[in-house]
This record gives C-alpha cells, sequence and structure tokens, in this order.
C-alpha cells in the first residue's frame, strides 16, 4: 500500500513500505525532460543531469561518488522524454546518506562553468557512442521525423549545435525554472517508516523554495515516413513506428499492452516465431510500445543481413495486415493477460522497479495505481477494446520507417 504527503514547500513524498527487505531505493523526480526543451538548447535537461554529480558546495563529484560506493550501493540518473530522476539504491541503515547526498545535489550543485565546460566534452562523446550504436541509431533517426514538428522529436542528449549553445547561464535559468518543489516528487520503496521518512525528507529540503512554474504539453502529430541511412555495418537495422495511444487513455494502454504481448513483445510472440523461429531471417525481432501524455507509439525494432531486408519487411508488414483484418480470440487475451500479470509481478519484485513505478505515475499523473488495480485493468482487458486499439493503431498506410546500414540508402520500402 502507497503512502503519500505534500510537503509545505509543494514536494509531493510517496513511498512503499517493504519491512522484509534489507534495501531502500529513493528518486527525486524532476517534472522536466526533453519535450519541453526548444529546439537551440536541446539537451539541456540531460547536460543539467550531468551537472548535479560534478560537485556541489559541500562535496566534489568524487566525494558524490565515493560516499556511496564506500557504503556498497548505487547512485545514478536518468532523463528522459518528460522527466529526470535522481536515484540512491542503499541497504536501510545507509539510507540517511543517501538522502544527504541527493538533497545537497538538489540545493546545492555548483553548475560550474569550467566543470560544465568539460561535463560538454563528455556529452559529445556519449552522443558519438549512441550515433555509433545502430540500434539506436534507427530509432532516433525514426523518431526525429514521425514528431518532426514538435519537440518530442528531438533527441534527449541534443545536437553538436544545440550543446555548443548550451551556457552556464542557460543552466542556471532552466535549473531554477523547473528545479522547484512543487515541480518535484520524491519516491521511495524498501524497508523504512514512512512518517519518519516524511521527517527525514522534510528537514533535508526545508530551504528548497516554491515557485510557480508552468508546463504546457502540447499533442504531438505523427507524420508518416521513410528514412534511409547509409552507415557501415554488418547489419541492417530496421524501426517501424505505429501511431498508437496516449497514456491517460488507461482502458486503451492495457489493451495494447495485451496486443503487444501477442504481436512482438515476447518470445512467444508472432513477430519472433514466425520471422526469427520459422523463416531463420533475424536474430533480433521485437515491439515495445512507447507512451506519453497526449500520443505515443509502438515500435518495432529487428536486424538483419542486407539481403533479408525486404522480406522480413514485408513479413512484418503482413502480421499488421493480419492482425488488423483478423483480430484476436478470446483465448489469445485471455492467454496474453496471464502472461502479462505474470512478468508485471515478476518485474515488481525490487525496491528499484517499485521506486519507478510510483515516482514516474506520481509525476506525471499525478496518482498511483496499486498492485491490486493494476492487475484489475489488466483482467479487466476485453475483446471489444482490444479490437478497437487494433483497429486504431495497426495501420499499414499510416507508419514511420527507418532503416540503417550499408548501401540502404538506394533501396525503397
Amino acid at each position: 500500500m502507497y503512502k503519500a504527503r505534500t510537503l509545505k514547500n509543494g514536494l509531493t513524498i510517496i513511498g512503499e513500505e517493504i519491512p522484509y527487505l534489507k534495501s531502500i531505493t529513493l528518486g527525486v523526480w524532476i517534472n522536466a525532460g526533453s519535450r519541453i526543451e526548444s529546439p537551440n538548447i536541446s539537451g539541456v535537461s540531460h547536460f543539467i543531469e550531468h551537472m548535479l554529480f560534478k560537485g556541489t558546495e559541500n562535496r566534489t563529484s568524487k566525494d558524490i561518488a565515493s560516499e556511496i560506493d564506500n557504503l556498497g550501493g548505487q547512485i545514478n540518473a536518468f532523463t528522459s522524454k518528460e522527466c529526470t530522476c535522481y536515484y540512491v539504491k542503499l541497504i536501510d541503515e545507509h539510507i540517511d546518506t543517501g538522502i544527504d547526498i541527493l538533497s545537497d545535489m538538489i540545493l546545492n550543485s555548483k553548475l560550474d562553468k569550467d566543470e560544465m565546460d568539460k561535463e560538454r566534452l563528455v556529452i559529445l562523446e556519449e552522443l558519438k557512442m549512441y550515433e555509433d550504436s545502430p540500434e539506436d541509431l534507427v530509432y532516433d533517426l525514426l523518431v526525429e521525423n514521425i514528431y518532426s514538428c514538435d519537440p518530442l522529436g528531438m533527441n534527449i542528449i541534443g545536437t553538436y549545435e544545440s550543446l555548443y549553445n548550451i551556457d552556464q547561464d542557460t543552466i542556471k535559468l532552466y535549473f531554477n525554472r523547473y528545479y522547484v518543489p512543487n515541480n518535484a516528487v520524491i519516491s521511495i520503496s524498501g524497508n523504512f517508516n514512512f512518517d519518519e521518512m516524511v521527517e527525514k525528507l522534510e528537514s533535508a529540503f526545508e530551504n528548497w523554495e516554491k515557485r510557480d512554474v508552468i508546463i504546457d504539453i502540447n499533442k504531438a502529430k505523427f507524420n508518416p515516413c521513410f528514412i534511409a541511412k547509409n552507415k557501415d555495418t554488418e547489419q541492417v537495422n530496421l524501426a517501424i513506428c505505429l501511431n498508437a495511444v496516449a497514456e491517460e487513455n488507461i482502458e486503451e494502454v492495457y489493451a495494447l499492452a495485451v496486443i503487444n504481448n501477442i504481436f512482438g513483445g515476447s518470445i512467444s510472440s508472432r513477430l519472433f516465431q514466425k520471422i526469427r523461429e520459422e523463416k531463420g531471417l533475424v536474430y533480433s525481432i521485437y515491439s515495445s510500445p512507447s507512451l506519453y501524455r497526449k500520443c505515443g507509439e509502438l515500435g518495432i525494432f529487428a536486424s538483419m543481413s542486407n539481403e533479408n531486408l525486404l522480406e522480413v519487411y514485408e513479413l512484418i508488414k503482413k502480421e499488421i495486415e493480419d492482425l488488423r483484418k483478423n483480430h484476436l480470440t478470446e483465448d489469445e487475451i485471455n492467454c496474453s493477460k496471464e502472461q502479462l500479470k505474470g512478468s508485471y509481478m515478476l518485474g515488481m519484485e525490487s525496491t528499484s522497479s517499485r521506486m519507478m513505478e510510483i515516482g514516474k505515475s506520481m509525476l506525471l499523473s499525478k496518482k498511483v495505481k496499486t498492485t491490486d488495480e493494476i492487475l484489475e485493468y489488466i483482467n479487466n482487458v476485453n475483446i471489444e477494446t482490444v479490437n478497437r486499439v487494433i483497429d486504431k493503431v495497426f495501420d499499414i498506410n499510416t507508419i514511420g520507417t527507418c532503416i540503417v546500414g550499408r548501401g540502404v540508402e538506394d533501396i525503397k520500402l
């Protein structure tokens, strides 16, 4: 059972007490990601994530790392399209150190210009690393084009040009605008007492000042497209995106999860069984939804030899068309629901996954579904909703496609 409380400064704390464990995972979530950036400073959310590890008024960057390492714990962060999260995982008796470090990073980071200039070079290397990874590149290129008129299409890391546009003033302005307690959530999962934890967090973050913040999220328009990019690789990487459902459409979200499990989300799925197991044309093939506020897409991903590309593409199209034409049976839906419930429960066995689940949900949706509620949502998926979502999403005439590999710019799909 989750407990939640909002402090006087607007900071929301949500926690799940699991007294039979020895670990605690605690995360500070900021409602700011690449989706609210402008093109000229694309990557600023991710840049700030890096900078908060580069030293505070009380700690050097090495201190931040070593204090957690010395306790056998973990400290990390990530930036997504819609949020940024800083988190620690420690055994319960050391969580006070984790709170002290995270609050120090949020409240007292120097955002030093010299450190920023060094970290820019690190981030540029990170950008090059992803560009050297064809499975990352193919998706980034596709998203950039299907959402070409919206910040949702921008790379989380940014571009070479935008990273050089981001200076210390940009960082501080963005940080001061969005890093406010009423635009944040702290989520905790593990062995702790909620009331005692609230007291600790209230003390640690009492100097975090509330300020007005406005975040406008527009529905991103999905643009069907085809992109081909030459890259000297042994395989061709293929990505296909279908215009899917928004994360706030709860009934359709769980219906899509049931459909995706059958279509390409598991090793027993149609894509995996028919294109890998029966045809032997690929090693990797799967589908996965990426859902956001007001929009979403279903991605299909595969890698194969150049000579297999056209056949794989046609087989994927055939599976999309077959699903749209014939829909799913009650038996298929019920089997998928059981698989989903099992995989969800197994995936929630760590404090980290539970912290992530409740933190993101509270930050973006302002509410958290209990485990029982999620299982009930899955149980309540019916054939009428499933078929409606299939008709809505699985349309071969409105897809985005990207291929990356050797000599692919001459290929037309």
